[in-house]
């Protein structure tokens, strides 16, 4: 795989849009290519290297390229949008619609996102070390679905309205997440390993999509029903693959563990459902 590596000069007074810092757009280009790709400051057309120092190799093809990105990127937005292979790897804290239409690849943060990270992704993996701002793994104003596949992976809390929307696709949050956590999510999973906050799971319709949390719960709306307390033999199977094959290592302590179940929202007629780790 051929690395391409790009150091933040400064970081920006006000937010830049970099959506080609992507696999996508740099593959298959010249490194003079590569170093005059457009970047937008307000209504200014900049380049990339404008901003970022740029070294490495560029590969021919997009799953043979990786991309690693160096400093305080937090005014940095649409770092991976829409990418389709290869990977990105984020050393700092990034801006908003981190990988937002990403179909495919891998992106790593070795720190923590702002809102709309993840949004409406398609496939691939977004691995973020820190926390994540609100509307992770949602929906844009106006559109119909919200996430429709891949994986998003939180070491630390997410804010509000984590997978808003959510039709098909993984979300875990290893720590806490914020109000609305599945509002409107029509199928998909959600995995919360801290505190849930209110509102969980508002407005959900179903369509096989469940909330599974396996910390404390704020308050489960009472539009929720409680159906009973078992064992799910499919949950064996999401936590293995948590536990062995995505590295989230607390989900073995739940693999045999008895779970509450809940379906709503029964407000709208949803079936969706909420399981409580009951120990």
């Amino acid at each position: 795989m051929k690395e391409l590596f790009l150091e933040l000069k400064e970081k920006p007074t006000i937010p830049i849009e970099a959506e080609n810092i992507s696999t996508d757009i740099v593959a298959g280009k010249q490194m003079q290519e590569v170093r005059e790709l457009p970047i937008y400051i307000g209504n200014t057309k900049k380049c990339l290297v404008d901003f970022f120092d740029l070294e490495g190799e560029v590969a021919a093809q997009t799953a043979d390229q990786a991309i690693f990105v160096e400093g305080d990127l937090s005014k940095v937005k649409y770092i991976g949008a829409k990418m389709t292979a290869g990977k990105v790897v984020i050393n700092g804290d990034v801006g908003m619609h981190l990988g937002s239409q990403m179909t495919g690849g891998e992106i790593q943060v070795n720190g923590s996102t702002a809102d709309w990270a993840g949004v409406e992704m398609k496939g691939g993996l977004l691995r973020i070390s820190g926390n994540a701002g609100n509307h992770l793994g949602s929906v844009y104003r106006g559109s119909a679905e919200g996430m429709t596949g891949g994986c998003i992976i939180v070491d630390g809390d997410a804010g509000q309205e984590t997978g808003s929307f959510l039709r098909r696709g993984m979300i875990v949050v290893r720590g806490n997440a914020g109000p609305f956590a599945g509002v409107h999510m029509n199928g998909g999973e959600i995995f919360v390993f801290g505190r849930a906050a209110k509102r969980l799971g508002a407005d959900a319709k179903g369509n096989g999509g469940f909330i599974v949390c396996l910390g404390e719960v704020e308050a489960m709306l009472p539009t929720y029903i409680y159906d009973s307390t078992y064992r799910p033999t499919f949950m064996r199977l999401y936590l293995r693959e948590l536990n062995d094959k995505l590295g989230v290592k607390e989900a073995g302590r739940f693999i045999d563990a008895p779970f509450k179940r809940y379906h709503g929202d029964t407000a709208i007629g949803g079936n969706s459902e909420i399981f409580v780790a009951a120990a």
